[in-house]
């Protein structure tokens, strides 16, 4: 039998649950589990866009309307939305790593079985299970990877993680055109799905179950069981358990928890802050290439130049990571949305006259959007992160960027909406400047501390 808390340990002296591990030092073990956790984040972040990155194909080969295929397309978004709202207490009821595996599992079976889909509605059933499956992985994924990382780079880490998922597109997108040119479609989707279902068994044999969730969900399990995995991890055993409160490891983990008194401000200063975010990100990537088009460019010149904005994001996001190093995160975030917003701003100015300008100019200034904006919003991850203590991690995790996905569905219409009002190019992005200020903001008023 395993030995609990000794109740005459000096709580003040006793180790925080997030803080058992070592403050700086990375064990081979935990270089295995980021690695593994990367990888399933990068095949998260194939798996959202390799249905548009087929849809040519599969619109060309079963005749399918362009209507019908904005269903298929919208499926697994609203799959991912509903799976981080509502299925994300999973994570913090029943463990991180089990989480992780049984989402991947789900979401790599529902991809491979795509090739035999033959109709519309099976792709749509099939994309929404995907996506659920794919949003309980987002809220599960981070809190695991984060509860094993030392203290001083967590944020790092975590941006890594982060940046993983638009890498994973990015290498799907390019290895996409050679396997649908060579293999068919449904090969993309047997592939993904087959890597999926192994990465997901992989991390349930090879990674433990997160140590901060042991301890403040289930403290019964005691002491030998937390130092067998810290030995595992070649860190230091433990003399005592932290003393967790019962009120804490029986905790409901529904959204109700995330809205108490002592949680009400910060969840919902997190939930205005990642709508914001999707706002304006949203309309940047869903309608830059069609701006720079009206603007004057060449549809060619228009996607070359947006490419930077996903290449400017992928170095945005390590770099935000890296400085909150030395700096509270919430205010370099803040910082970035406003100079993204300047840049945002001096592109207004110079739209009108953009066919004329340089295409090195151009490139330059989505690059920095990318950097600046682009990375701030992946970084809003880590805000939750921060905030939320243990037991609701997860869920508050996919509370708010399931809620901020409402700002993902509306900015695309929102813009075409002003478009379609004759709302000039300027004054668009003027527009649309206005949530990235609200989002520096609203991030920049976040206490960072851990709620209890």
């Amino acid at each position: 039998m395993t030995k609990s808390v000794d109740p005459a340990v000096d709580v003040e002296n006793t180790p925080q649950p997030i803080e058992v591990l070592h403050e700086s030092h990375l064990s081979a073990k935990q270089w295995l589990l980021v690695v593994l956790c990367t990888m399933a984040s990068m095949i998260e972040g194939f798996d959202i866009v390799a249905i548009a990155y087929t849809a040519p194909a599969i619109s060309q080969d079963w005749g399918v309307s362009a209507t019908d295929m904005g269903v298929v397309l919208s499926a697994g978004v609203l799959g991912m939305t509903l799976g981080a709202m509502f299925l994300s207490f999973l994570a913090d009821r029943y463990g991180r790593r089990i989480m992780v595996s049984v989402s991947m599992l789900i979401a790599g079976i529902a991809t491979s079985a795509v090739i035999f889909a033959g109709t519309v509605a099976e792709l749509v059933v099939l994309r929404v299970v995907a996506g659920l499956a794919l949003g309980l992985l987002v809220a599960s994924l981070s809190p695991l990877v984060g509860e094993f990382s030392p203290r001083r780079h967590r944020t790092l880490i975590i941006s890594v993680l982060i940046a993983a998922a638009s890498l994973g597109a990015v290498i799907g997108g390019l290895l996409t055109s050679v396997i649908v040119a060579e293999h068919g479609w449904q090969s993309v989707f047997l592939y993904a799905g087959i890597i999926t279902v192994v990465l997901g068994i992989l991390i349930q044999l090879l990674v433990p179950e997160s140590l901060a969730f042991m301890i403040k969900r289930h403290p019964e399990l005691g002491l030998e069981k937390v130092n067998q995995t810290l030995l595992s991890l070649g860190q230091a055993p433990l003399a005592a358990l932290p003393i967790v409160p019962e009120s804490v490891s029986r905790e409901s983990s529904t959204v109700f928890a995330l809205l108490i008194p002592a949680r009400r401000v910060t969840t919902i200063l997190t939930w205005a802050a990642f709508f914001a975010g999707f706002l304006v990100v949203y309309f940047i990537t869903s309608w830059m290439p069609q701006i720079l088009t009206n603007a004057g460019l060449s549809q060619e010149k228009a996607i070359q130049a947006t490419a930077a904005i996903p290449f400017g994001s992928l170095i945005g996001t390590l770099l935000i990571g890296w400085l909150a190093k030395w700096a509270a995160i919430n205010r370099i975030i803040a910082a970035a949305f406003i100079a993204g917003t300047a840049v945002m701003l001096v592109l207004s100015f110079l739209v009108r006259d953009i066919a004329s300008m340089s295409f090195s100019l151009i490139w330059i200034m989505l690059f920095l959007i990318g950097i600046f904006v682009m990375g701030a919003f992946s970084n809003l991850y880590n805000i939750a992160l921060a905030v939320y203590p243990v037991q609701v991690r997860s869920t508050g995790l996919g509370w708010a960027a399931g809620l901020g996905r409402a700002g993902a569905v509306i900015s695309p219409f929102l813009a075409g909406v002003l478009m379609g009002m004759g709302v000039s190019l300027p004054a668009l992005f003027l527009y649309f400047a206005i949530p990235t200020v609200a989002a520096a903001g609203l991030v920049y008023l976040i206490n960072m501390r851990e709620m209890p």
